[in-house]
């Protein structure tokens, strides 16, 4: 009797595939969440680590408020669009780790990576060897270091 009933309400139920435009939408809806969210935290000089577990949970809530819209809207709770809010606040999440700067990584007219600092000279190490720009390129405040 149950297996008929679930049966029956899983054809009413609208098809939620696993690829489509919709899941696409959530994706970058995500990641475009998670990156504001980080990025507005950092401007209220939240620390990097608090910044980014905040945007997950704010990109948690507003993925879950939406399914449940859809759920009170249209009859459907989609785990699969879940799974993909899930994977593009965490592609947002690897993007803004990776580029998060420390004071090591601000160029230095001087020193072993010449201009780049170490951060350039890592990732181009392999494509470019030694330093792409001379120091005077850089503007005079990015190779003293005193304030703009």
């Amino acid at each position: 009797m149950i297996a008929r009933l679930a049966l029956s309400l899983s054809l009413l139920a609208p098809p939620d595939h696993w690829f489509g435009p919709d899941k696409i939408k959530h994706f970058f809806m995500a990641a475009f969440t998670q990156s504001v969210t980080y990025s507005v935290l950092q401007t209220a000089r939240v620390r990097h680590d608090q910044a980014l577990a905040s945007a997950w949970a704010v990109t948690a809530v507003v993925s879950v408020a939406k399914e449940l819209h859809d759920r009170r809207s249209y009859g459907l709770f989609s785990v699969r669009d879940l799974v993909w809010d899930a994977a593009g606040a965490g592609a947002a999440s690897a993007l803004i780790h990776n580029a998060v700067r420390s004071d090591t990584d601000e160029p230095a007219a001087s020193g072993k990576y010449g201009a780049q600092g170490p951060l350039a000279a890592s990732l181009l190490s392999s494509v470019a060897p030694g330093p792409i720009l001379p120091a005077s390129a850089w503007p005079q405040w990015r190779r003293t270091g005193a304030p703009r």
